[in-house]
């Protein structure tokens, strides 16, 4: 379904905190070629070693960039919601990824031809610019994702990764497998079905065949380990915007 015609005043109410910093006359530019499209959970929209056809703005949806082992085990690598997009491997003029980009949370996104974002991408520094420091913001926080996962604990894991997730739905409910959920943890499944119990035994969360909801933020802030605030660092210095939720004390 094409985008419907905007008023000069809505440019810049997309709801995606990357397309919506850019430049009103490159906003201007893209917006006639973005496209609302709705993503359902399990979703693969980029499959590894194939060219991109299309880059993604998240709104309330969550993507994954997952490394996949030949087992077909897989470890979440990257985390993107409203903040960002899918397919910065374009910002190197690389055409595809050797990764996985799956649909984590569902929900809407915008969605851009990925030749047209290239060629938007060489004839606009400014768009460049923003990208590149996208980009190096992932690298930065990818390496705190791999000392997460070496050196945290799963109930610290676990609390930072239902706080990312919540910042970037647009709710306080979203549906999550504890299955997919172990996957992405790199642990099994049982282990994610344990601290999901002891954290619903202690009104952190709900949940109930995969239907998670946030009960008390602050409680999880507590536990969550400081890879959480590591990350939100990392976006406010490279790209100036924040996503983090207040918690109610």
């Amino acid at each position: 379904m094409a985008s419907p015609a905007y008023s000069d005043g809505a440019l810049r109410a997309t709801r995606n905190l990357f397309l919506d910093a850019l430049a009103p006359e490159t906003l201007q530019r893209l917006r006639p070629q973005l496209e609302r499209v709705q993503l359902r959970a399990g979703e693969v929209i980029a499959p590894p070693n194939v060219s991109i056809a299309h880059v993604f703005f998240p709104i309330g949806s969550v993507i994954s960039t997952i490394t996949r082992m030949s087992d077909g085990t897989a470890v979440e690598a990257a985390l993107t919601g409203r903040e960002g997009m899918v397919g910065a491997s374009l910002a190197l003029y690389q055409l595809s990824t050797v990764q996985e980009c799956v649909v984590q949370i569902a929900g809407s996104a915008w969605r851009m031809n990925a030749e047209m974002f290239l060629r938007e991408l060489r004839s606009d520094p400014s768009l460049n610019e923003a990208l590149l420091r996208f980009t190096h913001a992932g690298i930065v926080i990818a390496g705190q994702f791999i000392a997460c996962n070496r050196l945290h604990e799963i109930q610290e894991r676990y609390a930072r990764w239902l706080l990312m997730a919540h910042d970037r739905v647009e709710s306080d409910h979203f549906y999550l497998t504890q299955e997919y959920a172990g996957q992405m943890l790199g642990v099994r499944r049982v282990s994610v079905t344990l601290v999901a119990g002891e954290f619903a035994r202690a009104g952190l969360i709900s949940y109930r065949r995969g239907s998670v909801t946030i009960l008390n933020r602050g409680g999880l802030e507590d536990i969550a380990c400081e890879c959480y605030a590591a990350v939100n660092d990392t976006m406010q210095e490279l790209q100036g915007c924040t996503i983090r939720k207040e918690a109610v004390r």
